[in-house]
């Protein structure tokens, strides 16, 4: 979609008087004197055109293309490039300008029931920025900005709904995106993103908080959807639900949080969870390291198993993890992992993460499984892991 400005220009320099075409007349959004602008001067994000009629008109069109732009807003950052009043007719909030001044950077702020055809849209909660305590499903209909999008990226900017059950089953609240293949989530995830693959020339994707009346939890969310092309670098690769693309950072499971669950004899870990977390390989690195998240405490590895049946000193270390075979249930698969202490393995469970584990097996890839079946795994937080490229291998 490109919107069109008209603007006379500069008629007094070349003796002719500009007047604008009627049947434009619904697409005007103002008049600025342009003379003397090239092509080459044009605004970034617009697209200069000229018209003259009978030797006395001359009319210079301005496109601004609906890109993307960075907003005045600390935490709405990114917004759509557009005219100040097709901003307006969207629903949207202006914040900065772009295209040289000649547009604004439009937020797009939708609630329950709206839907967007704009990138970088912000689904929020009913009376956001405060919490949310009503009932029912609350949708976010999305319509791709044209025919050449393959994926939806969701960045929670800020989800915070009712915990899963003692058995790790979201209930009570849940976030689903239809139709997809992604999993049902819950719980605490703010800073969590996932990647949901679409059919370029499918129907809308629909993004849904599902609240029940039976919680008590304070509810807020703040989900930046970004529609990302076919051949986008932006674009992760096959497999995969979240994609990291710096050399060092932190991957967590869903729901994690060194606080203990709640109640506490349940699960912080949400169940039927089967998914690939990728990190894009830079030049010149050949091989990942991952190492357990210390600075939250000693529970950012507790996967499998009884917390309160392991000493508190245990806990987090390797003797109160496991390996190999051992890992049926709940795990982390890290393919040709090599632990600190030489021993190789794929699979690291239990209540205990080795020193470090090592992979040079590309691309750089860890694969997380939690069963459906929660009910022995008491007091457990999921996972917290650090990852740094290495040069040496």
């Amino acid at each position: 979609m490109t919107t069109t400005v008209a603007a006379e220009a500069a008629a007094a320099a070349v003796g002719k008087t500009a007047v604008a075409d009627p049947s434009d007349a619904g697409e005007l959004q103002e008049v600025t004197a342009l003379a003397g602008m090239d092509q080459q001067e044009a605004p970034e994000g617009a697209v200069l055109t000229q018209t003259e009629r009978d030797g006395k008109v001359f009319i210079v069109l301005l496109k601004i293309q609906p890109d993307m732009c960075t907003t005045q807003d600390t935490t709405l950052g990114m917004g759509t490039c557009l005219p100040a009043k097709d901003c307006t007719k969207a629903g949207g909030t202006a914040s900065g300008t772009c295209a040289k001044g000649f547009g604004v950077c439009c937020i797009a702020l939708r609630r329950c029931g709206g839907s967007t055809s704009y990138n970088n849209t912000y689904f929020v909660n009913p009376g956001y920025s405060g919490t949310d305590t009503g009932t029912g499903a609350c949708t976010l209909t999305v319509n791709r900005v044209n025919s050449n999008i393959c994926q939806i990226r969701l960045d929670f900017l800020d989800f915070n709904v009712a915990q899963p059950d003692e058995d790790g089953n979201c209930v009570t609240d849940f976030l689903t995106v239809t139709p997809s293949t992604v999993p049902m989530i819950c719980g605490t995830n703010t800073g969590q993103h996932m990647y949901v693959n679409v059919d370029p020339s499918g129907g809308p994707i629909r993004v849904t908080v599902d609240r029940s009346a039976a919680s008590e939890v304070a509810r807020s969310w703040n989900i930046k959807v970004s529609q990302i092309e076919c051949n986008s670098e932006n674009r992760a690769p096959s497999g995969c639900l979240q994609y990291y693309t710096e050399t060092s950072g932190t991957v967590y499971s869903f729901n994690y949080d060194n606080a203990a669950p709640t109640p506490e004899e349940g699960t912080r870990q949400i169940a039927n969870m089967n998914y690939g977390v990728c990190i894009e390989m830079a030049d010149g690195y050949c091989g990942i390291i991952w190492e357990r998240n210390t600075t939250g405490g000693n529970y950012s590895f507790t996967m499998s198993g009884n917390v309160d049946a392991v000493l508190p000193d245990l806990i987090g270390t390797p003797e109160a993890g496991a390996t190999g075979e051992d890992c049926t249930t709940d795990y982390v698969i890290i393919p040709g992992g090599v632990t600190d202490t030489g021993e190789q393995n794929d699979r690291y469970c239990g209540l205990g993460f080795p020193g470090s584990v090592t992979s040079t097996s590309k691309p750089f890839t860890l694969y997380v499984n939690h069963d459906g079946d929660e009910a022995l795994d008491f007091g457990n937080r999921g996972f917290c892991l650090n990852y740094r490229q290495i040069t040496t291998c």
